[in-house]
């Protein structure tokens, strides 16, 4: 369809009032409010003996500011916001403010005529050269007192009833307010009022404007006036901090529903503005919401393309909206995991870039592609490409990822993540510098490093991200470095810091993290209903986590067969997923307890060396430095349990300054454990010697409990007591040997856990 041709038909769609400014009861009020400071000025300008303070200007300023930006408020909100005390104004200012607002209240439309143009009149006219205006016409309240002048000017008769109507009403509902029972009645009887009006001026309040609505019958049949709380540059503001502040820093925004509530009553009062349609977009992606951010997305673009037709827009500009509006459904659609649509609109946005040689567009149809597609199409969108400064370094991002998941060196992906790192610097882009360090944690810890890791996620946490949003300052934020903390306070056994850093986020990942951590210190508490709990929860953010710490729990409970089927079904998806690679980690994973499951519950042994053995190959040609020191400590408790216990303890002494560098304090407490009892089971039969050996054991196994018990696994650490009370009775300490017997028993009744038979075979 030729859209140059069919104008006149989306011009009929178009609401052209959404472009103009309604002149509302909250207007006139701020309008009063600036009239009367501004003649305050001039008085003090004619008093030698009188100077405004500083902090008087400066609060006015900024309370200006304010009240003509916000949308409007009763009268009951602005009497709160002038009298709560959270700005410095002159108690003559208010009562002047006071008196004028009941001066319109009771003389009539005439008063109301009349505070918009003296303000004009008398605070922004030159008077000489040595007296110049109070207000510039070119200032922000220059600017608004004409905005407001030249509306009120293009009103009929009509309208103008209809506006001192709605001014009685937002007047009535106020009082009795603060601001009122504040000032004495002397004052509010000392009214500005004409001589003709004041013999009506002594009538009581309220039955003037009632007399005057008796005659304006025809306001009630034949009302145009259509009274709005949102303007449209009001609604502009608002749309572009909350859209700002969701992307920098999500908790500072308004809360999701009373953010939507917000934006409904803007779409009520400007339906046709397509901004607000893309700010509730956001919305609901950041809920996780498919059909409002569907909706929001195509009504957004909707109104932009009928808007942009009946502005008589060239075709070049139409087509921009269109190929970002299949941008933006791309991207929607990959958030919510539907990667196949997600191509089809990548493709989309490809085809009508190119076509325009919109080459900011390619690079993010391209990123987006990258996140959706598998391994093939990554490759080909991040092909090098010359690219604008941002694109080019969130394409550095993808790039190092997929250079990591495909067995690149890892001195090869940080040469990569430093490009990237050089040109956010270069161009001071915060947001994706942040990115940048959460990615280089990632990466850090899927080798297995992470004390690298935390190293970045601390540099995260500490990087002054702090920028200006609005009247005020907002620190950005980063969700990633969020969970990474949270990952790397549980990883060390902190689990109340990690408890207190999960409390801070709300983004999927952090919330992740912390079900993960949860249910992972249930089931080595052998709470069974707590962790079945977390598992759940987890599931909705990471199904094959959540089925592999599933698969754990069937295992602690020793329920071998739905471990393994558990365990078969995540493999199964391991192998057969387009992108496997980017689950290399979790396939590892899984290999490993299924040999661990299998060792502990059969006696085939050569089947797990081999299943070890291929777990061990995969990490290493993959460069997963830590599973791969965890695949040969398990290789190490099978040898050690068939009786290669000289093989075990070399085996064991090699990977453990590994585990105890970057494990966590569970890994390392069963790591130290297991070179222990290959220490045990390698030790002389008799004599000293074998007395030395077992002292030195008894002395690693204070470390194995202070990490059991950082973690809450009670049943090793029972586990852990019990072997020590046997190696003092070896030894002859008796009294050592009863300290820990008594231990033993007072854990065991403290919390009573189920007993693990295979606690001596596990490793």
């Amino acid at each position: 369809m030729d859209l140059g041709n069919d104008n006149i038909d989306f011009v009929k769609l178009i609401n052209i009032k959404g472009n103009v400014d309604n002149i509302t009861p909250h207007k006139i009020a701020v309008v009063a409010f600036i009239r009367e400071y501004g003649l305050l000025k001039m008085e003090a300008k004619d008093m030698i003996d009188f100077t405004m303070a500083p902090k008087y200007r400066k609060d006015f300023c900024i309370l200006a500011l304010k009240l003509i930006q916000c949308p409007d408020m009763e009268f009951k909100e602005l009497e709160a916001l002038l009298t709560d005390g959270r700005y410095n104004l002159l108690s003559v200012h208010l009562q002047n403010f006071c008196v004028r607002l009941q001066n319109i209240y009771v003389n009539g439309i005439n008063a109301l005529m009349d505070c918009v143009t003296s303000a004009v009149n008398k605070l922004m006219m030159e008077q000489s050269e040595t007296n110049p205006c109070i207000i510039t016409r070119c200032s922000v309240l220059g600017f608004y007192l004409r905005r407001i002048l030249l509306y009120l000017d293009k009103l009929t008769f009509v309208q103008v009833a209809s506006l001192y109507k709605s001014f009685c009403i937002y007047y009535q509902k106020g009082r009795p307010g603060l601001m009122m029972r504040s000032l004495s009645k002397e004052k509010l009887n000392n009214m500005e009022s004409q001589p003709e009006t004041s013999k009506s001026s002594l009538l009581p309040e309220e039955s003037k404007p009632q007399e005057i609505f008796m005659k304006m019958n025809i306001i009630d049949r034949d009302s145009t006036f259509e009274e709005c709380q949102w303007s449209r540059k009001q609604a502009e503001l608002f749309t572009a901090q909350q859209a700002n502040l969701l992307q920098i820093n999500e908790k500072k925004a308004m809360a999701p529903k009373q953010l939507q509530k917000t934006i409904m009553q803007i779409i009520n009062d400007l339906p046709e503005y397509p901004d607000i349609h893309f700010l509730s977009f956001l919305n609901c992606i950041r809920m996780k919401e498919f059909c409002g951010a569907q909706d929001s997305l195509y009504n957004c673009f909707d109104r932009a393309v009928f808007n942009m037709c009946g502005n008589g827009s060239s075709l070049n500009d139409r087509n921009k909206n269109f190929r970002y509006a299949a941008l933006n459904r791309a991207a929607m659609h990959t958030q919510f995991g539907h990667k196949s649509v997600a191509m089809e609109g990548v493709r989309e946005a490809l085809g009508c870039a190119q076509e325009a040689a919109d080459s900011g567009c390619v690079a993010a149809a391209a990123a987006w592609g990258a996140l959706a597609g598998g391994r093939a199409r990554r490759a080909a969108l991040l092909a090098r490409v010359p690219r604008p400064p941002r694109a080019a370094a969130a394409a550095v991002q993808l790039m190092a990822q997929h250079a990591a998941v495909n067995a690149a060196r890892p001195a090869e992906v940080f040469q990569i993540i430093s490009k990237g790192d050089t040109i956010n610097y270069l161009h001071s882009m915060t947001d994706l510098t942040m990115a940048g360090l959460a990615n280089t944690a990632a990466l850090w810890g899927l080798y297995g490093k992470t004390e690298m890791a935390s190293v970045n996620c601390q540099l995260l946490l500490n990087l002054n991200t702090k920028c200006t949003v609005g009247s005020g300052s907002v620190w950005q934020w980063s969700e990633g470095s969020g969970a990474g903390a949270v990952c790397a306070a549980a990883w060390r056994g902190a689990g109340p810091l990690a408890a207190a850093l999960a409390s801070l986020f709300t983004s999927p990942a952090a919330r992740a993290a912390a079900a993960r951590h949860h249910a992972t210190y249930a089931l080595r508490a052998g709470k069974w209903e707590e962790a079945d709990q977390s598992i759940r929860q987890l599931a909705s953010y990471d199904r094959w986590e959540s089925q592999l710490l599933r698969a754990e729990m069937y295992f602690l409970k020793e329920n071998p067969t739905d471990a393994l089927e558990t365990l078969h079904d995540i493999l199964d998806f391991c192998k057969t997923e387009d992108d496997s690679l980017h689950y290399m980690s979790l396939r590892l994973k899984a290999m490993i307890m299924m040999a661990e499951v299998q060792h502990t519950f059969s006696n085939n042994r050569s089947t797990n060396i081999m299943l070890l053995n291929e777990a061990l190959s995969l990490a290493k040609k993959y460069h997963l430095h830590f599973l791969a020191a965890t695949a040969e400590m398990h290789t190490a408790n099978v040898q050690l349990h068939m009786g290669s216990t000289k093989n075990a303890l070399i085996l064991a002494r090699k990977v453990l300054p590994l585990i105890m560098e970057h494990g966590s304090a569970y890994d390392m407490a069963r790591g130290m454990l297991l070179y222990t009892k290959c220490r045990i089971a390698t030790s002389p039969p008799s004599g000293e010697a074998r007395n030395q050996v077992l002292q030195s054991c008894c002395e690693a196994l204070d470390t194995v409990k202070e990490n059991f018990s950082k973690v809450g696994a009670e049943a090793r650490l029972l586990h852990t007591w019990y072997l020590q009370a046997q190696l003092y009775n070896d030894i002859g300490n008796i009294v050592a040997r009863n300290q820990c017997a008594w231990m033993y028993r007072q854990l065991e009744t403290q919390n009573p856990v189920e007993p693990l038979n295979m606690l001596h075979i596990m490793y």
